[in-house]
């Protein structure tokens, strides 16, 4: 299967060729979505639902409950559908949690502190809950708080879920909900895992799969051959569900920081066009810039500063040699989501 035939299959896979109805459909489609950058996953989910939607619709899913924000795999956050975090933390927990490294008795502590600080206040922000395990004795400074906080998520504690209000601007912060009990376990959850990623994601290789869920790739090749009747082998070590669509192409459009399309496979080369790691990332710091995608080859990069007093306009950088078609209204739909047209 040539490069081009592989963008076709992902961009109807990702949803960027055939938007979904809601953001929650994107968000169970996709299973997990990056988002260390609020905004930037938000947009994320943006960009696949159809129709003119904004970040106020898709801070309603959080508000509503049917989406949250918790670190479900790599140590990263991710948006994710409430009963989808039990399931991929099922594959992704306790590796995790080795590389935490916290003591599970501590865990219990700080579990027991927030349920208290939770149930006494109503909601809980990030900062309140750390200054509650501070005042227990639980942490000693306000990093080390932050670490059981992220521990606890990995345990399938805790997650962010409504958006705090903002005066001015975008907002930014989300308050703590618990998390509901797992559902029942699945006798193979890692395979279950890699077509769920295949879902959304693919063709793509088990080493993808592996570096996606932050797994051993033995793990990943293995659930790959325990799926292989449920799977097609495209050539390449690439992998798919049976797909009866045809070629996609989407034009011009405005991928967020930190997008699954760019970021989620171990080999980045199909949708990097002229753009490497200096200029689209990931950087040394594990930054991943926003990037300009024309039928599934990123041509450009670009910025849009959402800081409180911001004008909202935004700047593209494209690589040499490439136009600047469809970039203007790429960028409008960006301006527009973020309520600044």
């Amino acid at each position: 299967m040539d490069a081009a035939e592989v963008r076709s299959r992902r961009l109807r896979s990702h949803l960027l060729a055939e938007p979904a109805a809601t953001v929650t459909d994107v968000a169970g489609r996709l299973f997990a979505v990056q988002a260390q950058d609020f905004a930037a996953g938000r947009w994320a989910l943006g960009i696949r639902t159809s129709g003119e939607v904004t970040v106020g619709e898709v801070d309603r899913a959080f508000d509503d409950g049917r989406l949250v924000r918790a670190w479900t795999q790599r140590g990263t956050l991710h948006i994710v559908e409430p009963a989808a975090v039990g399931t991929i933390l099922a594959v992704t927990g306790e590796r995790q949690a080795r590389a935490y490294g916290i003591d599970a008795e501590l865990l219990d502590r700080g579990e027991r502190v927030f349920r208290t600080a939770l149930a006494a206040a109503g909601s809980l922000t990030r900062a309140a809950f750390v200054d509650a395990l501070q005042r227990d004795g639980i942490a000693g400074s306000v990093t080390a708080g932050s670490r059981i906080l992220t521990a606890l998520s990995i345990r399938g504690v805790l997650a962010l879920g409504p958006v705090v209000p903002r005066e001015e601007g975008v907002a930014r912060e989300q308050y703590l909900v618990a998390l509901p009990p797992p559902g029942a376990a699945s006798e193979d959850p890692t395979t279950d895992l890699l077509i769920a990623y295949l879902r959304g994601h693919g063709p793509a290789s088990s080493s993808d799969f592996a570096w996606w869920a932050g797994l051993p790739a033995g793990a990943a090749r293995a659930a790959a051959e325990r799926a292989e009747e449920r799977l097609i082998a495209l050539g390449d070590g690439l992998l798919a569900l049976p797909d009866t669509g045809g070629a996609s192409l989407v034009g011009t459009v405005a991928l967020p920081a930190f997008d699954e399309y760019v970021l989620s496979y171990a080999d980045r080369s199909i949708g990097m066009g002229a753009g490497d790691r200096l200029t689209v990332g990931p950087t040394a710091n594990g930054m991943v810039r926003p990037v300009l995608l024309r039928d599934g080859v990123a041509v450009g990069t670009w910025a849009l500063s959402l800081a409180a007093g911001s004008r909202g306009i935004p700047e593209a950088t494209l690589f040499p040699a490439e136009s600047d078609a469809g970039v203007s209204e790429a960028l409008a739909r960006v301006r527009g989501f973020f309520g600044f047209a």
